[in-house]
């Protein structure tokens, strides 16, 4: 993919600065973190401490929402790692987590165009 293709598939999707507690799992060992930011694509998370990994393997993420009753629950894939933190891009969300993450895009988008967008290009990737 060339630097261009990259920077309009980055675009595709607006990450949200978000700060909320993580927990991350794979293979029987579980993380608690904190989410940087998040799209509809993916999530950025602190690395947490004593954290190891098989980048090979899928993990569970459970993002936890405003008032800890509700979470985004997520299947992910390692993407990258940058000053401290962890890249994932989402394999796969339930339609629960979906409709929490859309509104939680929607309401710091501002802007309906901009989310349908988003929406659209999310379903032709998929």
């Amino acid at each position: 993919m060339s630097q261009l293709q990259e920077q309009q598939e980055r675009r595709q999707f607006s990450r949200i600065l978000f700060n909320a507690e993580c927990t991350l799992s794979q293979e029987g060992l579980e993380w608690t973190s904190g989410v940087q930011d998040i799209s509809l694509k993916g999530v950025l998370i602190r690395k947490p401490e004593g954290f190891l990994m098989n980048k090979d393997n899928t993990f569970e993420a459970s993002i936890k929402l405003a008032g800890n009753e509700q979470c985004i629950n997520m299947i992910l894939s390692f993407s990258n790692e940058h000053d401290n933190a962890l890249g994932f891009a989402c394999d796969h969300i339930d339609i629960d987590s979906m409709t929490h993450l859309k509104r939680l895009v929607e309401l710091n988008l501002a802007d309906e165009d901009l989310l349908h967008r988003e929406l659209s290009a999310l379903s032709e990737t998929h």
